[in-house]
């Protein structure tokens, strides 16, 4: 694609779609941004445009997890655009490629993050023929290999063993809804270390939504069934956080009576009345094989023959300790919003 066809696609001239991206004249914002937006849908690069790439942040309960006080998302995240900024690249963030369309006067890639089942998004950048990478996979994409993840079976064992050798045998796990690699990961390696056990699945799903007052709703339900579980494992600490609170409802001492922990750590469960076990994202190391996949792409390297699975760091806390002297929870309010 010439730049005589992005001209004829926006419907300008050719010196008019020369000044939009050289800066040398002004252009109109209208203009501007049809030209851009027609190099985005032709595939055209700009060679007197900086070096740019669009971080696609996928999870919906990315936003109303942040406004809940947990910083996984915006941890990857930040960590993400660092490291392609390090690299000369600018960086914009949106949801969707649509936000980026006509956003920006060159874009040499996408690294979309945390993508969903049959992920729209995924399959818009494909269809553009933009180079995109993701952290974790589509999981219903097994064609798709450009990705780094985390690799959550093995941390997810690592973390049940931790709590069996602590002596629990009736572990229940609560999820949220979002279907992506993450979760299906998390369902699977709980089941398979459960029935190790001899116990049966005690899944439970929370509106995301509803975030800590959800999770408090269904470990509430739980404590209180006639065989109730000695340890609860949640898909995020906004999810632990409740767990708490219900524990703290129930009169529960935590660890003695109920052991916590969170398959994703941070200063909720960090800074939780009683300290929250939790499993650690390695931003850094996540982030630099991601910008490393992306410019393998760029160069139009071969697919790579293995995906990058990144163990998870198991932070041990109080929720899940037996050894020392941990007072009961201090009873609290029940949640009133997520």
């Amino acid at each position: 694609m010439s730049l005589s066809d992005v001209a004829r696609r926006a419907g300008v001239s050719l010196t008019t779609a020369s000044h939009s991206f050289s800066g040398r004249r002004p252009v109109s914002a209208g203009a501007k941004r049809r030209v851009w937006s027609a190099a985005l849908e032709l595939g055209f690069t700009a060679p007197s445009a900086r070096r740019a790439v669009a971080v696609l942040v996928r999870p919906p309960e990315a936003m109303s997890a942040w406004a809940s006080g947990t910083t996984s998302f915006a941890d990857m995240t930040g960590a993400i655009c660092t490291a392609a900024l390090s690299r000369g690249y600018s960086v914009m963030t949106a949801h969707d490629l649509d936000e980026v369309r006509g956003a920006v006067p060159r874009l040499d890639g996408c690294i979309l993050l945390w993508p969903n089942s049959h992920d729209a998004s995924l399959k818009q950048v494909l269809a553009s023929d933009t180079p995109v990478v993701s952290y974790d996979p589509d999981p219903d994409a097994a064609e798709f290999r450009y990705w780094v993840g985390a690799d959550y079976r093995e941390s997810i064992r690592e973390l049940i063993g931790h709590l069996t050798r602590g002596g629990r045998r009736r572990i229940a796990a609560v999820l949220g809804q979002t279907d992506n690699a993450y979760r299906r990961a998390i369902i699977a390696a709980y089941r398979a270390a459960v029935a190790q056990l001899g116990q049966g699945p005690l899944l439970r799903v929370v509106d995301t939504d509803t975030g800590q007052q959800g999770a408090h709703h269904h470990v509430t339900s739980l404590l209180r069934s006639p065989r109730p579980p000695d340890a609860i494992i949640t898909s995020s600490s906004v999810f632990a956080r409740g767990a708490l609170d219900a524990a703290a409802r129930a009169g529960l001492s935590v660890p003695s009576e109920v052991a916590i922990a969170t398959a994703t750590d941070g200063p909720l469960a960090e800074f939780a009345p009683i300290p929250i076990t939790g499993l650690r994202i390695d931003t850094h190391t996540s982030a630099a094989r991601l910008m490393d996949l992306l410019e393998a792409r760029l160069r139009r390297a071969p697919e790579p023959k293995e995906t990058a699975r990144i163990p998870l760091i198991l932070v041990r806390r109080h929720s899940t300790d037996n050894h020392g002297e941990h007072e009961p929870c201090a009873e609290q309010p029940p949640p009133q919003g997520s």
